[in-house]
């Protein structure tokens, strides 16, 4: 109720305006887009810190690639267009946004199921929720992930159209030749994934992308 009385109190202020103004609109040109909202906590900025005279502020910069967080702000105050003072602030940022979220429990190598879309709240950006359901296409769980779950790019993964111990034709190719050789996959991987393959005709252990169930290539 303090932090929520003390965010109340510096945005119904003048100074508090400006600061509030100025970061949301840093951010949403910056970070926003159709399919997100954010929430801003601004209870750790101390207003004493301020000149008295002041015409506006401007973000100059921000600590790192994301707002999503407890994020610094760089805020430059300016006086007739010119630059009086900069201030760094610490403003806490949630993004809420339309997620897909399991409904039902999906055990590792399942396909995903029974998926909803729900906004939910991120406090950190270190992996981001899927959005849209065509980006489940092709894709599996690659570990257990309960109900009522988020789902994150690393709890999927391609369905395997390979599997450890298959043989494949290992292809190489540029514009004015084409070489290809049998090999076997050591690991699994869907369309697109890069394992590695035992060259049967070398011995030697490379890496290439998995194009069909029959065919890898190298890059």
């Amino acid at each position: 109720m303090l932090a929520y009385l003390l965010a109340l109190a510096i945005v119904t202020s003048p100074v508090g305006d400006k600061i509030e103004s100025a970061v949301k609109s840093y951010v949403e040109s910056n970070f926003g887009n159709e399919n997100v909202e954010y929430q801003y906590d601004f209870h750790r900025v101390n207003l004493k810190l301020f000149p008295s005279d002041f015409d506006s502020v401007k973000v100059l910069r921000i600590g790192k690639n994301s707002a999503i967080g407890n994020t610094v702000f760089t805020l430059g105050v300016f006086k007739n267009d010119r630059l009086v003072k900069s201030m760094p602030v610490s403003i806490g940022i949630t993004m809420l946004v339309e997620a897909l979220i399991t409904t039902v429990p999906i055990n590792s190598g399942e396909k995903f199921r029974e998926i909803d879309i729900a906004k939910r709240a991120v406090v950190n950006n270190s992996q981001l929720p899927l959005t849209d359901p065509c980006e489940l296409s092709g894709k599996q769980a690659r570990t257990y992930i309960p109900a009522g779950s988020m789902i994150l790019p690393s709890m999927c993964e391609n369905i395997p159209v390979v599997k450890a111990g298959d043989r494949v034709s290992i292809v190489f190719e540029t514009k004015t030749i084409k070489l290809t050789a049998e090999g076997l996959a050591r690991q699994k991987g869907g369309i697109g994934d890069v394992i590695r393959v035992a060259n049967l005709g070398s011995k030697k252990v490379i890496r290439a992308e998995v194009i069909d169930s029959t065919t890898v290539a190298i890059r």
